[in-house]
């Protein structure tokens, strides 16, 4: 039986000063999501792209003792578990340079609240995955966009055709009954799903030449 997510809506949605807001779609949850700065663009798009994140909620809750008020930016769920996400902001990374002592957020890190892990995450270890983070943006806004036009007999007819490592030029070419687009919106839905993997999405641009495989 599917677990029944704990958040399903965002319980604060104030925006910070000078955070650009995003409103963006989520294939994953089926629903419109609105996010403030672009790290938190970013980790929504690592939380869509992880086949292994069955739900999320956006700013889910607000963190405890926290002045002036701030929300956890993502409730997350896994088959492994929960955890409760705090993106780290300019002020505390000033904090950690001077070695001035822990904000009480950070010092939440390893703590639970709900019974829920919270973990801290540096926007930095995100921003060395620029172009994995622009091609499954890519490909996220894609499916967006048309994956209720996908046809699942051709998902499954492409993944038939992985039985050794093919560029995603060569699986259009094999599957000509349909148009090239749709081919492509296949391959996305099946590396969206983990079923099927690009290893170079991680270290170049997506183009027709990615090669595709089997998990």
């Amino acid at each position: 039986m599917a677990c029944v997510p704990r958040f399903r809506e965002p319980g604060f949605n104030r925006r910070p000063f000078g955070c650009h807001r995003y409103d963006v779609y989520s294939p994953k949850l089926h629903r419109q999501i609105m996010l403030f700065g672009r790290h938190a663009l970013d980790l929504w798009i690592t939380l869509e792209a992880s086949s292994s994140v069955l739900s999320y909620c956006e700013r889910p809750l607000i963190i405890p003792g926290s002045r002036p008020l701030r929300a956890f930016d993502f409730w997350v769920q896994r088959a492994e578990g929960e955890e409760l996400l705090v993106l780290m902001r300019t002020r505390d990374q000033k904090s950690s340079d001077n070695d001035e002592p822990t904000s009480d957020i950070q010092a939440l890190s390893g703590t639970l609240v709900e019974g829920v892990p919270i973990r801290y995450i540096d926007p930095c270890d995100m921003t060395e995955h620029q172009i994995a983070l622009a091609n499954w943006g890519t490909i996220i806004r894609d499916l967006a966009a048309f994956e209720r036009f996908i046809p699942e007999p051709l998902c499954n007819d492409v993944k038939a055709k992985l039985d050794s490592r093919k560029s995603i030029a060569q699986l259009q070419s094999e599957s000509s009954d349909f148009d090239a687009s749709t081919v492509r919106l296949a391959i996305f839905l099946l590396l969206y799903r983990g079923e099927a993997v690009c290893s170079e999405l991680a270290t170049h641009r997506l183009t027709r030449n990615h090669f595709i495989a089997r998990p």
